[in-house]
C-alpha cells in the first residue's frame, strides 16, 4: 500500500515537470474554458459503492463484489397503496400493503382484497339501500306492494343527509422472506348512527408455501393463552364494564377464531366487544408470553419467540 502511494507520487511529479517543458515550448497555449473543463468532470463516472463495499474510482474497479448479497435476494420490501371514493353518501379512504417484485402476485391479490373488504361491504349495503328507496317512490300497483315498500324505507330528510366515512389503515410486518403479518383497521362514521364502529383484522402468510395462516394454525394451548389473555386485560386496567366483559370463559370461547397479528416483539388478539365499548378490544401479549402457547407450525422459526 505505502509502494502505490510512492508510485502516484512519482507520477505527479513527472507530470508536472512534463507540463512546464509543454508550457515553455508553447507560451501561447491558452488554458481550457472553465465550462469546457466542467463538462469533461461532469461526464467521469462518479464514486460508486457496490453491494460488497468495494469502491470504483474513475469507472475501474478496485476491490469491487458484485454479486448480489444472499440476504438482499431474500429479503422482502413492500410499499402502501391508497384507495379513495367520493360519492353523495359515501366518503372512503383506504390504505393497505403490496409486496414488491413479480413474484408476489397471489398474496398481493390477497391484500387487497382483504384491505378493501369493509369499503366492498359498506358499497354493497349503498346499493341494496339506494334501490330499496327507488322502489319505494314507484307507482303502487293493485297489491299495494310499493306501499308497503315505502313504509319500510328511510324517511326523505335522513336519506338525503346520510354519509358514510370509512378511514381504513393497515400495519405491516415482515420479520423475514418466510413470513408476513398484516393488520387492518377501519374506522366507521355513519350520520344515522348515534356512535361510530370499527372493525379490526389481520392477515398472517405463509410466504414459502404461498398459505394463509390463521390463529389455530400458531397456538396449540388455548387454555392457557386464555388465562393469559386475561391477565393482560386486568394489567391494561380496561374500563370496568370491559373487564367484566372480558372473563377467561369468553376469551377462551373466542379462540381461536378471533384474528391475530405479529410485530416486533409482540402479537396482538382482536376480540368482539359490544359496539357501545368500541366494537373490539385489541389485547397485545409479549412475544416470548405468547409464544409459550404456540403450536409445533415451523413459521415459528420465522416469527421468533422472544
Amino acid at each position: 500500500m505505502w509502494r502505490r502511494k510512492g508510485k502516484e507520487k512519482r507520477f505527479r511529479v513527472s507530470a508536472a515537470v512534463l507540463l512546464a517543458a509543454v508550457l515553455l515550448l508553447l507560451p501561447s497555449c491558452e488554458a481550457m474554458p472553465e465550462q469546457t473543463v466542467s463538462s469533461a468532470a461532469s461526464a467521469a463516472p462518479a464514486p460508486v459503492v457496490s453491494e460488497g463495499g468495494g469502491k470504483v474510482e474513475g469507472g475501474l474497479p478496485t476491490d469491487a463484489v458484485y454479486e448480489e448479497d444472499e440476504e438482499s435476494e431474500r429479503e422482502v420490501t413492500y410499499r402502501v397503496e391508497e384507495y379513495t371514493l367520493r360519492e353523495e353518501h359515501l366518503e372512503f379512504y383506504v390504505t393497505y400493503p403490496q409486496l414488491d417484485g413479480t413474484k408476489h402476485e397471489e398474496i398481493n391479490a390477497l391484500l387487497k382484497e382483504r384491505g378493501l373488504q369493509t369499503a366492498e361491504s359498506l358499497l354493497f349495503e349503498e346499493e341494496k339501500r339506494q334501490e330499496a328507496l327507488s322502489a319505494s317512490s314507484a307507482p303502487a300497483d293493485e297489491s299495494g306492494s310499493s306501499a308497503s315498500a315505502s313504509s319500510q324505507a328511510e324517511p326523505a330528510g335522513e336519506e338525503g343527509s346520510r354519509l358514510v366515512t370509512l378511514m381504513g389503515g393497515s400495519e405491516c410486518y415482515v420479520p423475514s422472506s418466510d413470513f408476513l403479518s398484516v393488520s387492518f383497521t377501519m374506522d366507521i362514521s355513519d350520520t344515522t348512527q348515534a356512535i361510530p364502529s370499527k372493525e379490526w383484522y389481520s392477515l398472517n402468510y405463509d410466504l414459502r408455501r404461498g398459505e394463509e395462516v390463521t390463529c389455530a394454525d400458531l397456538f396449540a394451548d388455548l387454555d392457557g393463552l386464555a388465562a393469559a389473555l386475561r391477565e393482560q386485560v386486568e394489567k391494561d386496567e380496561l374500563d370496568e364494564s370491559l373487564q367484566n366483559y372480558l372473563t377467561r370463559d369468553r376469551l377462551r370461547a373466542g379462540l381461536p377464531g378471533v384474528p391475530v397479528a405479529f410485530g416486533i416483539g409482540f402479537a396482538e388478539f382482536g376480540f368482539p366487544v359490544p359496539r357501545s365499548s368500541g366494537d373490539v378490544v385489541r389485547i397485545s401479549l409479549p412475544l416470548r408470553k405468547a409464544a409459550a402457547y404456540r403450536s409445533d407450525n415451523t413459521l415459528w422459526d420465522a416469527i421468533g419467540t422472544s
